[in-house]
């Protein structure tokens, strides 16, 4: 949501968006409203709040949430879940005043943000007791891939021997950028909302690229997506894997030096989104 490219390219997707992610479970949502009550926050922005698939439900629990969103249609998509106040904007400069709202929140945005640094130190501006993120942090039982690859892996490996541009395994996914922020940018808390075993088949991640619903796939010619796909679909066949999820959610509060702490930060490259 930060650049022109990136809202067009979540305008796009905005329509198979919902039915290639996993939504939370009401438990998990019912512990970030409680833990964002309990830190004195009834007054949200969700800053890069795409489809409603979490403010929807945070207002359904007492919240009172304002969206921000720079994709135009992913906001449409919001709406028609009843998401009152939303507005078009750019994390970098949101249009509100100084401590206009309890707080600020992030749901697995600031890995798609080219700079979050400066994100954060304009949420903090407009946040009065400071800026929450549900990141996704580290554990001692971290992620792994006893066989080296995945269906993921598999995908990206063959449309680079393609001649296709892919994104750096290097910089991570995801996950892994939240990670460095964490590092980069450390919490004055970090609570634990949800933490479980997860087993699924490794085909579950084909669908971001059957439905071109990761946005760096938009860019990939269909014809080779495709042949990519089936290679990896059949190379995991029926196999499934197991690993350890962890959500979190990060508060910074809100303090004299928070803004300088996010100002002065070096930026960071985009993860792929």
């Amino acid at each position: 949501m930060a650049t022109v490219r990136s809202a067009a390219d979540f305008d796009e997707i905005a329509e198979v968006y919902d039915s290639t992610r996993e939504p939370l479970e009401p438990a998990v949502v019912d512990t970030i409203a409680t833990t964002l009550r309990s830190w004195g926050v009834l007054g949200v922005l969700e800053v890069g709040v795409g489809t409603g698939r979490v403010g929807g439900p945070l207002g359904d629990r007492g919240l009172d949430v304002t969206g921000l969103d720079a994709s135009k249609r992913m906001l449409v998509r919001a709406r028609a879940k009843g998401l009152a106040r939303l507005v078009l904007g750019s994390a970098y400069r949101l249009p509100f005043p100084d401590e206009r709202f309890d707080a600020a929140l992030f749901v697995h945005v600031l890995h798609v943000l080219e700079e979050p640094a400066p994100a954060l130190s304009e949420a903090s501006r407009v946040a009065r007791l400071g800026v929450a993120a549900l990141v996704r942090p580290p554990s001692a039982r971290e992620e792994t891939d006893p066989r080296g690859w995945s269906a993921r892996r598999i995908v990206i490996d063959s449309l680079r021997k393609d001649g296709v541009p892919v994104p750096d395994r290097a910089r991570g996914g995801p996950p892994a950028r939240e990670r460095q922020l964490l590092t980069q940018f450390p919490p004055d808390r970090l609570v634990t909302v949800s933490e479980e075993d997860v087993t699924e088949p490794l085909s579950h991640q084909l669908a971001l690229f059957e439905q071109r619903a990761s946005r760096w796939t938009l860019h990939v010619p269909p014809e080779k997506l495709a042949r990519a796909v089936a290679e990896a679909r059949q190379a995991v066949g029926d196999q499934t894997h197991t690993y350890h999820h962890v959500r979190a959610l990060a508060w910074w509060a809100r303090s004299s030096d928070l803004d300088a702490r996010f100002a002065t930060a070096p930026p960071s490259p985009p993860g792929p989104g």
